[in-house]
């Protein structure tokens, strides 16, 4: 499965993938934005061992789609950021999108937000999917920006009401984005 559309191509992550894509989040000049001290202490820059866990085997090989998925956000046949989403098994009809640029220069270009509408259909469609979620600090304005510009809304809620709810964040601040169909 692709998933195409003029700016940006979702390609399904392969095992060949999981190595580079950990490394856009945890040794890319974005990855100060958003995780590690000093801006974000609380939400420490993961592992190579915690992102294996984290990302298990399905979201590269494609065996439990149900269950959540990672994609190489590509423009124009290069590799420029990651897009995956997790149901978490626990609510029907519901995944939480996670997303980040392979580096700065990826950034501004509006790869993340055609990439999140792409994934946001597709799950729609697919899965009948009709509630998503995306979190990341407040602090992370330029996330925010391309979450709303995708067509997700900042859910008013507590950080409790948040955990309650979804599970908890990884920040103090943590920001829920939404997106529902009806």
């Amino acid at each position: 499965m692709r998933i195409h559309e003029r700016l940006v191509r979702l390609r399904p992550a392969t095992m060949l993938d999981r190595r580079v894509v950990w490394e856009w989040m945890a040794c890319s000049d974005l990855t100060a934005s958003m995780a590690g001290p000093p801006e974000f202490a609380e939400a420490p820059v993961p592992t190579w061992e915690q992102f294996v866990n984290d990302y298990r085997p399905h979201f590269f090989d494609g065996s439990r789609p149900e269950r959540g998925r990672s994609f190489i956000i590509e423009h124009r046949g290069e590799a420029v950021g990651h897009i995956s989403y997790d149901s978490h098994g626990k609510r029907p009809h519901f995944a939480e999108l996670d997303m980040w640029m392979r580096d700065s220069s990826c950034c501004g270009q509006g790869f993340g937000r055609a990439a999140l509408v792409q994934l946001s259909e597709h799950l729609h469609t697919a899965f009948g999917i009709r509630e998503l979620i995306l979190r990341s600090s407040a602090r992370n304005l330029r996330a925010i920006r391309a979450y709303a510009a995708a067509g997700f809304e900042i859910a008013e809620l507590t950080q409790t009401q948040q955990a309650e709810r979804y599970g908890p964040g990884e920040y103090h601040d943590t920001l829920l984005m939404r997106r529902a169909w009806p």
